[in-house]
């Protein structure tokens, strides 16, 4: 049974929409960071709408239910952006594991983080050797702090992450992400994130991205 009441559509679907649009609803154990990042970025006919925790339920049984409770269309993809900080520890895996297995059962896509998102926005900035090491999520805001020079997660700044920065954090994501043991409990720091832009630049024409994202659109669309 859902633990949350059916949501009206996060995205109004007015007439003037075209039919060929896609998107994205994405939701988040994050209240503040991953809506506004993916705030920054405009692309053609692609639309993400983050659905961002608001009311401190954060475990990943209630963002699933939070987005699988949203009014969607079938061609929607469906995705949850989860961190593995203190979720993965003691008591809190087996529930932890239970939300991933039902979101694949209900076609939802998980794109982890370990040991959070911040690890994401980091991999912007720093190659892969240099992440592998950051402890916890403690950590991990040290260093996008000391990199960038600040970093406060209700007020992300655009100049920080660019369309050139994302190619560069999916090719460094991929490379941490594929010497990660554990399959979907990975077993030491990756960011998945990067599988999420894989998919919206496959449901986008290559005329429609930007130039900077064409490396990671299929074969098939080169």
């Amino acid at each position: 049974m859902s633990l949350l009441p059916r949501q009206p559509r996060p995205i109004n679907r007015s007439v003037v929409r075209l039919r060929d649009d896609r998107l994205f609803i994405v939701a988040c154990d994050d209240t503040y960071a991953p809506k506004q990042y993916f705030d920054f970025f405009q692309i053609t006919r692609i639309h993400v709408h983050v659905i961002p925790t608001v009311d401190g339920t954060s475990s990943a049984s209630h963002v699933l239910e939070r987005l699988v409770g949203v009014e969607h269309d079938e061609d929607d993809e469906l995705w949850m952006l989860l961190d593995t900080d203190h979720c993965t520890q003691g008591a809190h895996l087996p529930t932890f594991i239970n939300a991933i297995h039902d979101a694949k059962q209900r076609g939802v896509q998980v794109a982890l983080s370990s040991p959070c998102f911040e690890l994401w926005l980091l991999l912007h900035h720093l190659d892969a050797v240099e992440v592998t090491d950051l402890k916890n999520a403690r950590a991990v805001e040290t260093k996008l702090r000391q990199v960038i020079g600040g970093y406060n997660k209700t007020k992300l700044k655009r100049e920080h992450f660019h369309f050139d920065e994302v190619a560069k954090a999916c090719e460094r994501a991929a490379v941490l992400d594929n010497g990660v043991p554990g399959g979907d409990i990975p077993d030491s720091n990756t960011s998945r994130v990067y599988l999420l832009w894989k998919a919206i630049a496959s449901k986008a024409l290559r005329t429609q991205l930007p130039t900077q994202l064409h490396g990671l659109l299929v074969t098939s669309q080169k």
